[in-house]
Order: C-alpha cells, then sequence, then structure tokens
C-alpha cells in the first residue's frame, strides 16, 4: 500500500500535509522529545474525517496520532512509530454556550483562552488555565487531563467535562456522557477518556461545564528568604479558614529569571514567593485583611497587592513566562511534572535542592503548590548534562513516590515518562491498564508507543 496516494484519493489535498520540510512541526512538541517524523499530516476540518482516517487506518494498518497545538511536554502527540498526524487545531468551533444550563459544546481544537474570553462574555466562567492556555486547546486539555493555577480551587479539566463525541479506532463514532451535572448510569466512560492522551478514542466535540462568573480577582504576592519557608507559610494557609482561587510558588531561581518581565520585581534578596488569587479581594476588605494577617505570621520579607485587571494580568504574564525563561537563561533544560501531598512540600523542597546539588545541576522549581503540583526543572550551562540529567529525574520520581505523590500532576506520561510507569504502579495495575488500551485499540494503531513502559 501507498499511503500517500491512498490519502491523496480519500481526502482534499489542501488538508494533506506531505512534504517533509512542512512536516516538520509536526515531528516535535515542547517536550525534549524527537523529532519523530510521520509520513503525512491530515488537517481534519470535520467528524467526518476523523471518522474515515480511522476507517483507513484498521484497513490498512497504519497509527493514527492525534495532535492539536503540540503545546504538550511529555511527548504524547509526536508520532514516534510513524503513519499519519491528526492535526486538530483547525476544529475550532465553540458550537454552543447555553447560559441557562452553563455548559458549553466546542470543537477539540478551540483554544482554551479563546473559550475563556467567549463566556466570560456571556457572565460566566470556564476555571481550567493551563499556563498555555493562549496556544493550548480544549481537546489537548482534556486527553492529558490538564489543570492550571485555579485546579486548586475548582479542580482540573475533568471536573468540567460532561461529556464528548468520540471515534474509535476503526471509524466508530458515538456520544458519551450527558448534560446534566449529575449521572451515574453506566460506567463513566466520560471519565476514563480524559486524561486517556489520545490513546483510546479522537474527540470530535467536547461538552464543557460552566459556572457563574465570579467576582474579580485579586492577587497577594509574599515573598520569604528561602522557597522553604514559602512552602511552610503555604501550608499554613490550607488549614487556616482563606480558601484562595489559586496558590503558586515560586523559588528563587525562578524568581530571577522573570525579572523585568511585564514590569515584575521582586526584592533582592527574596529566596522564594507566593501567588494567592483570592475571589473579590478587592470589594472584600475583611477577606483582605485576614489573608494579610496570615501571611504576615510566616514573617514574610514584603507582601504586594495587585487589584485592578491590568495588575493581576501583569503578574500572570510573568509567572506564565518561567518556563521560557528559564530555557533562554540555560544552555540545557529539562522539565518535570510532578505531584505531592500538599503537607510535605516543605520537605520536598529540600530534597529536590539536594538531588540538584549532588548532581552537580542548578534548578527552577515553581507551579501550582496549592494542591501539591509541582513543576521541577533542572537545568546546567555544561557542554554535557544528559547523564545527571538522567540521575537526577531518577533519582527525583523515586523520592516523589516515597512521599506518597506521583509521577505526573497534569502534564500526562506520553513518550517522556512511560519508563517510569513501574516506579508507581504495581504490575497487576499496570495490567489492566492495558488491557482497557486493548479493549478499546485491540490493534495499537492510536497513538501508539505513549504512557506504557
Amino acid at each position: 500500500m501507498d499511503l500517500i496516494k491512498l490519502l491523496q484519493r480519500e481526502f482534499d489535498s489542501k488538508n494533506l500535509v506531505i512534504d517533509s520540510r512542512n512536516l516538520v512541526p509536526y515531528s516535535v512538541d515542547e517536550s525534549e522529545a524527537g523529532p519523530f517524523f510521520p509520513q503525512a499530516a491530515l488537517i481534519a476540518e470535520s467528524p467526518l474525517e476523523i471518522e474515515n482516517l480511522l476507517k483507513l487506518a484498521l484497513e490498512f494498518n497504519f497509527p493514527v496520532t492525534p495532535r492539536g497545538l503540540g503545546s504538550g511536554k511529555s511527548g504524547g502527540s509526536l508520532p514516534c512509530e510513524g503513519g499519519v498526524v491528526l492535526a486538530l487545531d483547525k476544529m475550532q468551533r465553540i458550537l454552543e454556550i447555553d447560559e441557562q444550563s452553563l455548559l458549553a459544546i466546542v470543537e477539540p481544537g478551540v483554544i482554551t483562552g479563546n473559550l475563556h474570553r467567549a463566556v466570560e462574555g456571556e457572565g460566566l466562567f470556564y476555571p481550567p488555565d493551563p499556563a498555555s492556555l493562549d496556544e493550548c486547546t480544549i481537546g489537548g486539555n482534556v486527553s492529558e487531563n490538564a489543570g492550571g493555577p485555579r485546579a486548586f480551587h475548582y479542580g482540573v479539566t475533568s471536573h468540567f467535562v460532561l461529556g464528548m463525541e468520540v471515534v474509535t479506532m476503526g471509524g466508530t463514532r458515538f456520544n458519551i456522557g450527558q448534560k446534566s451535572v449529575k449521572g451515574v448510569s453506566g460506567l463513566n466512560l466520560t471519565g476514563l477518556l480524559t486524561g486517556s492522551e489520545g490513546t483510546l478514542g479522537v474527540f470530535s466535540r467536547i461538552m464543557l461545564k460552566l459556572l457563574p462568573k465570579p467576582a474579580d480577582p485579586g492577587i497577594i504576592m509574599v515573598f520569604f528568604r528561602d522557597v522553604h519557608q514559602a512552602g511552610t507559610a503555604l501550608t499554613n494557609i490550607l488549614t487556616s479558614s482563606l480558601f484562595p482561587m489559586s496558590m503558586e510558588l515560586l523559588d528563587q531561581t525562578s524568581l530571577r529569571n522573570i525579572q523585568g518581565v511585564e514590569g515584575f520585581t521582586s526584592p533582592a534578596d527574596a529566596g522564594g514567593a507566593l501567588i494567592c488569587e483570592f475571589e473579590g479581594l478587592g470589594t472584600n476588605k475583611d477577606l483582605k485583611n485576614r489573608a494579610l494577617a496570615k501571611f504576615k505570621e510566616s514573617n514574610p520579607l514584603h507582601l504586594q497587592i495587585a487589584l485592578s485587571k491590568q495588575e493581576c494580568d501583569q503578574v500572570w504574564a510573568a509567572r506564565r513566562n518561567v518556563s521560557t525563561k528559564l530555557k533562554e537563561n540555560h544552555k540545557h533544560k529539562i522539565s518535570e511534572d510532578i505531584a505531592l501531598p500538599r503537607i510535605v512540600l516543605p520537605h520536598a523542597l529540600k530534597l529536590i535542592d539536594k538531588i540538584a546539588r549532588e548532581n552537580g545541576l542548578l534548578k527552577g522549581c515553581y507551579g501550582h503548590a496549592g494542591d501539591g503540583n509541582l513543576h521541577v526543572n533542572f537545568l546546567s550551562d555544561q557542554p554535557d548534562p544528559e547523564l545527571a540529567f538522567s540521575k537526577a529525574v531518577q533519582e527525583l520520581f523515586s523520592t516523589v513516590i516515597a512521599l506518597g505523590g506521583t509521577l505526573s500532576g497534569e502534564h500526562g506520561i506520553g513518550l517522556s515518562k512511560k519508563q517510569y510507569m513501574p516506579i508507581e504502579h504495581d504490575p497487576n495495575e499496570l495490567a489492566v491498564m492495558k488491557a482497557i488500551k486493548k479493549a478499546w485499540d485491540p490493534w495499537n494503531l492510536l497513538n501508539p508507543g505513549k504512557i506504557f513502559p
């Protein structure tokens, strides 16, 4: 079978990418893996095209790798076994916003930030807010069960997925889930597919729960002598009656690398910081006073308040630039996304320091510490740090699992973490996962090579 001729026969040429130079963007994502080149890419514009491609894939036995905008950090959208990349980023229609039922129905290529703005224009709110919200898609978010800063208060993407239209390998298309917020009829297939990283089915439409738009938030930034003091302050807040929308932690390296971004500044001697966002902070004087008093108990270096939308947007713009700036300012960077029980965060931060130091590496540690999700970046300006990186990552994951944590809080397993799955998961648990994959895709043609070692 000549795959290219087959695709040219079945699909409009304007939706096919077959030239090797034009396939370069489909060979990489935001992970350090790759490049992995597909034989072709199909830019889908309708559910029917998804259906037809998966029919052909089964009939002619070629792998298909679903892809949004390639913002993932675990290699989940990389065509590591060749075949065809199914690009879904052009399916970007918001099909319905139902203000009375508090739900939206969207195509998988809708950019998350665009959905935010669309529903907020209707007085509604879609909370999941990954750092790449202006360059990632809802389909990708659902595939990875993405989170973001506000996951601390509202939950991750899975808390907002009511259902979807899905296409399985072979081209069978059907709907799962329901418009009602509650529903326990049968097995929870919506929950199973959310976070399945494109290995079980391809989403062609997604139904999302919305909330009424909350009062305008404000931010309290709290700077400390070191990141461990920040971690202790965070646990103090968590055990208080205060409940922020988000609680972000940044270590000294992260703070230094975003100095000047959108006008962001921090005290020269700050070794760590918390960004705490509260609903209605500007209008609720009692809330503001209680929050400030609680933070002062931790003896911070400095407190800073942002109340206007412009001030808050500047803080978040700086925070979302941490990863980019770490990469720009160091020759080598590897980023790992872990999650831990919140009570162990101060101790875990000390152990992460030790791992970096003993392997001759720098580290930048930041993330959604309110729900225990940290992004640990090992950094080096040496010419060949691969061995040190590998050892540090192995030690990091072993430490995280020993502390009761998990390999990934929101970035998924994909290609880059699958070798570490046996550290966290019992062989019997892995066997059940593999059996589910085999039940949905017995031919292993849909996003093969991901998740399982």
